[in-house]
């Protein structure tokens, strides 16, 4: 008997091409079978980064179907199934065009980012509809227009259809049920956000805030309010941001500056009232970082409306105040020109454009 050659697989060892990652398609429940039962299955098939993971899905899942017609598959879906409800029909379809493909594939990645940064989820898998509503949430308090947020919405729901896919094609069993959760957010968001260009910004700011009873929450809307923060901005706030008290350089008051970091990781400075400043100074102190529930303050801002008797228009609200105050401060004690004041508002509030922030001030 001869000696098996040296370096040759044994009868049990995983076929080179398997081991190499070139799994036929018609295969895939078997590897994944194989690949479970060795341990080994999460490791291989959802490695890699976030981008790198939906990438996958999109690919592996067959979700894009470019060629095929739309109508065809409903129909198709409806004999087959069924499915009567555009809901239902929502759930049997896919991707058919190379443009939707591209917008949805882009909001996969802006969510799967945005949950990595703010909830540690790294694992496409553990994706659940609360994650998705905390996304879509803050995406009304970004203040995104409603046909914007409209598309997204679109586009999460076609991400459970195709995560369903790729789950049942490697045999992982799970199950995902994004649609109810946005649902419930896009009914919120139908009342909240601006479907056109009028203004969002609250009526009396000040009575606003003097409305809200929880003490940090009236801290957080002072800072949106005072600096034009972002509610994710003010939620990142730690000690090492603090800035100390400065001249503010256009209008020569004195102010308190914290770094916040906006979108993009991109940083800048705001400036506070010194009462707001030494605000976050004991907030800090005392619990060592600016850290609160999004949702629970939401609805304490709906409160304040109600007590106050303005409509409720969502945190992104007081970013509109912010503007629209800052132009006139600007106004009165700066010999800046329209075009000076609008860039320096935009770099305040984090804005690449001025053109955004014209939005803003209702021209």
């Amino acid at each position: 008997m001869g000696s098996k050659p040296a370096g040759s697989p044994g009868r049990d060892a995983m076929p080179r091409r398997l081991a190499l990652g070139c799994v036929p398609k018609n295969a895939s429940h078997l590897v994944a079978s194989k690949l479970k039962n060795a341990g080994l299955l999460k490791r291989i098939l959802m490695r890699g980064s976030v981008n790198y993971q939906i990438n996958k899905i999109f690919v592996e899942s067959g979700i894009f179907c470019p060629g095929e017609k739309k109508h065809v598959a409903k129909e198709v879906a409806r004999r087959a199934n069924g499915s009567n409800t555009w809901a239902d029909l929502g759930k049997e379809l896919r991707i058919y065009s190379y443009r939707t493909a591209e917008m949805y594939k882009n909001t996969w990645h802006e969510f799967g980012r945005w949950a990595k940064e703010h909830i540690g989820v790294k694992d496409a898998e553990r994706y659940t509809s609360e994650h998705i509503e905390e996304y879509l949430k803050n995406r009304v308090a970004d203040g995104v227009k409603y046909s914007t947020f409209e598309r997204e919405c679109a586009a999460l729901s076609k991400f459970e259809n195709a995560l369903n896919m790729w789950s049942d094609k490697h045999g992982r069993h799970n199950e995902y049920s994004f649609r109810d959760k946005i649902y419930e957010v896009k009914a919120e968001a139908r009342e909240v956000l601006d479907r056109s260009l009028q203004s969002r910004a609250y009526e009396d700011p000040k009575s606003l805030i003097e409305n809200i009873q929880n003490e940090m929450y009236r801290t957080v809307a002072s800072i949106q309010y005072e600096g034009g923060a972002r509610v994710n901005e003010v939620w990142q706030i730690e000690i090492n941001d603090l800035r100390g008290m400065k001249l503010d350089p256009h209008t020569k008051e004195f102010m308190g500056f914290v770094e916040v970091t906006g979108k993009g990781g991109k940083e800048r400075e705001i400036a506070l009232s010194i009462d707001t400043y030494k605000q976050i100074e004991n907030i800090l102190q005392e619990k060592g970082n600016m850290e609160f529930d999004k949702n629970d303050y939401r609805e304490a801002l709906k409160k304040a409306a109600l007590e106050s008797s303005q409509d409720y228009t969502g945190s992104h609200g007081l970013r509109w105040n912010f503007a629209r105050d800052r132009m006139e401060e600007l106004s009165e004690k700066t010999d800046m020109t329209y075009e000076e004041k609008l860039q320096e508002i935009s770099w305040e509030m984090g804005h690449e454009r001025a053109d955004i922030t014209v939005h803003y001030l209702g021209k």
